[in-house]
């Protein structure tokens, strides 16, 4: 492990060996590109390359905050793709790039000197993906680095890496086929003398496992990176900017506690959140009403401020002396909960779950493979079978404001509860069904991201899923005493489940997730410059204690799932048919498919591209029927009518096509009859008299365009066609007709071999040789996808 710096001019070059086998070197560069922002870096891992930048407005904000935003952009060109959107531009940000932008943000902001009123943007792309290792870890260290290599006073160099666990070994940075097999994907980031932040997901792995994975990824891969960037600032050589920091006027700390000492005694012995509130409130209105004519040239922000440190340096005082905190617990007590399960009639599962003035309705939602969520991503389009989405509406702390789509805090928040829960979640083959589990929050004052976890394990039990363990969470708080030189003091006070008002005054949010066993998940994030491992290893251990006496709570209304599913839930039932006759049971235009799923009453009917088909009825009698019916279809061996009598599904597979034969290599407009994820149906010639089938071929999604589609099916909505022209390749090696639209387009811009030919590629007059080719211009469907995409831009 090691580092090499080298320079040229204005270019500097930092190169980082981690010294782990088979694991690229990072290069750092700036001075190259981006040179009008304050800080720009690109940072390239193998094939993987990242670009950067830092800035800020020229000056401050009248505000009492550090305004900074963050964006990161996967750009699918960085994997040779193109946006499955419907203007083929990578948009707004999709949930997993939200949650990077918050990984960035996290171990940033507490580093940046306070009273820095600049608003300040990091930006973030992915430029080129190699698609070996995850750029999360990647996209932090880059983000640091271009504010270290500006004039943002950022305190020190911040760094980040991924740690996995394989067996009994811990990796750093592992490969996603590496990542596949690992118990542990934790994200770690800070300073060579701290930890910063941790985001982390495993699989009910101890604590002191846990601890040995976080000084793991410090010792081998933060500390190398940071002292590397330390030195790489220094060559810079950047001089950090100053002078436009604001900062509180001698004395006004000290008259706000003159003045307010004795009045925060009091507010801290109401205990009651909306009263606790409205005197903060009117306590904060009344030291700027007081110490505004003292200090007239004084933003009344600095007053508030110094209000804030006096109520932060009171609490650590209470918490201290008399191990009390502001609502009167002891500092390890978890507030009283109460446990309502089958709390919604008609849904699932639910439950209604309150620990103090904290309450969350969980639901869970049980259907089959149709419901699953699908994410495009630039490693391809995934799907997941169980999500959990949280929603936190403003009249939950009493207030007013925007609904709607989720916010970035909402993102974070479901999905880290959603982490929580994975791996109690039964495997398919145990248990089909998707799942998906909603949080309302109805009520918060601390932590409802951790009630979510506990809302959404009594819902999963309440609907039967058979989940392998309970799962609980809980949030730990710390307090440090500040003083007026920032200097912290020594013995941190750590508190377990804490208030609002405790992790808006404290220094520590640390959610730590799991069974009886183990963790699950665990999120740190610090507000300070950095929390030590054993101040850590302390946390830990005081949320485990807490998180069984939840999980006491939760087993005495719930103690196992329910054994039955509720009679509103769908039976599900898989089978396979040979992939080649696919087309038989969806039919043209899927007309076969929706005539079965009517005639048998089926709920929905899924067949995947493998030949694997779920059913789903409220009647577990219906499914086998239907299961038979469509073997006998695709054997060849059909009955007469359906079940009702009514045709549709119950008739038998269609007569073959019996026309003229399609001529190899000829372009046929053909109408479609079925759109799917793997490709188009299209019928290339009609039927021969009226009833009788025409000739089908399959458009597979690799041959609809010149360019890679992503998504037939929202490709397909774009375009929005009946028709399409396609070329017929012929017959692939199961003897099914193959079909190009892109071999099409090819012709029409000159590019494929049937440019050149004279119109019907026949004639004995002289070939029109000097004819030019078929006219380039698309058709009009992709004109007016293409307009209507155009015009609603301007409509925004």
């Amino acid at each position: 492990a090691g580092y090499e710096i080298s320079s040229s001019g204005t270019v500097h070059t930092l190169t980082i060996n981690l010294g782990i086998p088979n694991h690229p070197p990072l290069i750092l560069q700036t001075g190259k590109i981006g040179r009008q922002a304050a800080g720009a870096v690109t940072i390239t891992r193998g094939n993987t390359v990242l670009y950067a930048t830092a800035a800020y407005d020229a000056s401050p904000r009248d505000v009492d905050f550090l305004p900074l935003s963050v964006d990161y952009q996967e750009r699918f060109s960085s994997a040779g793709l193109t946006s499955g959107s419907y203007n083929k531009r990578d948009g707004r940000p999709a949930e997993h790039e939200i949650l990077v932008c918050r990984l960035i943000d996290r171990p940033l902001r507490p580093l940046v000197a306070d009273g820095w009123r600049h608003d300040t943007q990091l930006l973030s792309w992915v430029l080129s993906y190699d698609g070996v290792r995850s750029c999360d870890a990647l996209a932090i260290v880059a983000s640091a680095a271009s504010l270290w290599v500006s004039d943002v006073p950022l305190a020190k160099p911040v760094a980040a890496v991924i740690v996995g666990r394989i067996g009994d070994e811990f990796v750093l940075n592992p490969t996603n086929e590496e990542m596949e097999r690992s118990s542990l994907n934790l994200v770690l980031a800070g300073t060579k003398d701290a930890v910063l932040m941790i985001e982390g997901a495993a699989e009910f792995l101890p604590e002191e496992v846990m601890m040995e994975a976080v000084t793991f990824g410090h010792e081998k891969g933060i500390k190398i990176i940071c002292e590397a960037l330390e030195e790489f600032g220094k060559v810079v050589g950047v001089e950090k900017k100053t002078d436009t920091l604001v900062h509180k006027p001698s004395g006004l700390q000290e008259r706000v506690n003159e003045l307010m000492s004795t009045k925060v005694d009091e507010l801290f012995e109401i205990y009651d959140k909306k009263e606790h509130s409205t005197t903060t409130s009117q306590l904060s209105a009344e030291i700027v009403s007081v110490l505004e004519p003292e200090y007239p040239d004084t933003n009344p922000d600095l007053i508030r401020s110094a209000f804030k440190t006096l109520l932060q340096r009171k609490m650590y005082t209470k918490a201290k002396t008399t191990n009390t905190r502001v609502d009167g617990r002891k500092l390890d007590v978890v507030r009283p909960i109460t446990i309502e399960p089958s709390l919604l009639p008609s849904v699932h599962g639910s439950s209604l779950f309150t620990r103090g003035e904290t309450q969350a309705i969980a639901t869970a939602t049980l259907g089959d493979a149709g419901m699953r969520q699908k994410i495009d991503k630039i490693d391809g389009l995934f799907q997941k079978r169980f999500y959990l989405q949280y929603t936190f509406p403003p009249s939950c702390v009493g207030e007013t404001g925007r609904v709607g789509a989720p916010g970035r805090r909402e993102v974070g928040h479901g999905n880290l509860a959603e982490r929580a829960l994975i791996p109690a979640i039964p495997s398919e083959e145990e248990f089909p069904y998707t799942i998906r589990v909603e949080s309302l929050i109805t009520e918060s004052h601390g932590s409802s991201s951790m009630a979510s976890v506990c809302g959404g394990t009594l819902a999963l039990m309440d609907a039967g899923v058979p989940i392998k363990r309970p799962v609980a969470g809980i949030a730990m708080g710390m307090l440090l005493d500040v003083d007026e030189s920032d200097n912290q003091d020594d013995e941190p006070v750590i508190l377990s489940d804490i208030l609002g008002t405790e992790d808006a005054l404290g220094m520590m949010d640390f959610k730590v997730a799991g069974d009886r066993e183990g963790i699950t998940t665990f999120q740190l994030d610090i507000k300070c410059e950095g929390l030590t491992l054993n101040t850590m290893a302390k946390a830990l251990e005081q949320a485990r204690v807490g998180r069984l006496h939840i999980l006491d709570k939760m087993a005495e209304v719930l103690p196992e799932p329910q054994s039955e599913l509720p009679p509103t839930v769908p039976r599900l039932k898989s089978f396979s048919i040979d992939e080649n006759s696919i087309g038989k049971v969806i039919g043209p235009g899927g007309k076969q498919i929706r005539a079965i799923i009517e005639d048998f009453g089926l709920t929905n009917m899924d067949v995947g591209e493998d030949g694997t088909i779920q059913i789903s009825s409220m009647n577990t009698t219906v499914l086998d029927e239907a299961i038979a019916f469509v073997q006998n279809l695709v054997t060849a061996s059909p009955r007469r009518g359906g079940p009702g009598g009514g045709g549709g599904g119950g008739r038998g597979p269609r007569v073959e096509y019996s026309g003229p034969p399609p001529e190899v290599g000829k372009t046929y407009t053909g109408k479609i009859t079925g759109i799917h994820q793997f490709g188009v149906f299209v019928e290339i010639l009609p039927g021969t008299e009226e009833g009788m089938p025409g000739l089908e071929g399959l458009c597979h999604v690799s041959e609809l365009h010149v360019e890679r589609v992503r998504n037939c099916e929202a490709f397909m909505n774009s375009l929005n066609l009946e028709t399409m022209e396609v070329k017929l390749l012929g017959k692939n090696d199961r003897g099914k007709w193959q079909l190009s639209r892109k071999a099409v387009l090819e012709d029409k811009l000159g590019r494929g071999p049937g440019s050149k030919k004279s119109v019907n590629g026949a004639g004995k007059k002289k070939p029109q040789a000097e004819k030019k080719p078929v006219r380039q211009e698309m058709d009009q469907g992709e004109i007016d996808a293409i307009t209507e995409a155009i015009e609603s831009v301007f409509d925004e």
